[in-house]
């Protein structure tokens, strides 16, 4: 016949084994109670299954660049790019091709063998696309989602134009 300390272990043993899927299940009730939480879970089953996906968040406003001091069209291009950002409050994402093959390959792809140069500036959202360097008002234009011209025919020096004064940045 079992003593009595056998019994004990053996019923101590049982509780133990019984409590902790009970912390667990309570802890997770309580857990699935808030919203945030069951999502951080049920994102982590799906990280953990290899079915989870970041949501698409991305800038419809792209440029395409060099590093700084490489380009003067990219250069000058940055600069008022920096001006329309100030100016309508936006966020315009520059995206280096020289510092990825991942960023050279992606401009390859918006840019279909038309352009072939820096900067290169996309709205995702319209298509809109300008090729090199391009007046206050195109840049505008692209941004708001407006008729744009996709290779201008300027040069540096067309850059004061009386026109370009009458836009607001």
């Amino acid at each position: 016949q079992p003593d009595q300390s056998e019994t004990s272990n053996k019923q101590t043993n049982i509780m133990r084994l019984v409590s902790i899927p009970s912390i667990c299940i309570i802890f997770l009730a309580k857990s699935f109670a808030e919203a945030s939480i069951q999502k951080k879970v049920v994102n982590g089953f799906k990280r953990f299954a290899g079915t989870y996906r970041e949501p698409e968040t991305y800038n419809n406003l792209v440029i395409f660049t060099t590093d700084p001091n490489v380009s003067n069209h990219c250069d000058n291009m940055m600069e008022m790019v920096e001006a329309l950002e100030d100016y309508l409050k936006i966020k315009v994402e520059r995206v280096n091709v020289w510092r990825s093959q991942l960023n050279f390959k992606l401009f390859e792809k918006f840019d279909r063998r038309e352009c072939n140069g820096l900067p290169l500036l996309v709205n995702r959202k319209t298509g809109a696309r300008i090729c090199g360097i391009s007046t206050k008002q195109n840049l505008l234009n692209w941004a708001t989602g407006k008729k744009t011209e996709f290779m201008p025919e300027m040069y540096p020096d067309d850059m004061d134009s009386p026109n370009e004064d009458d836009v607001p940045f």
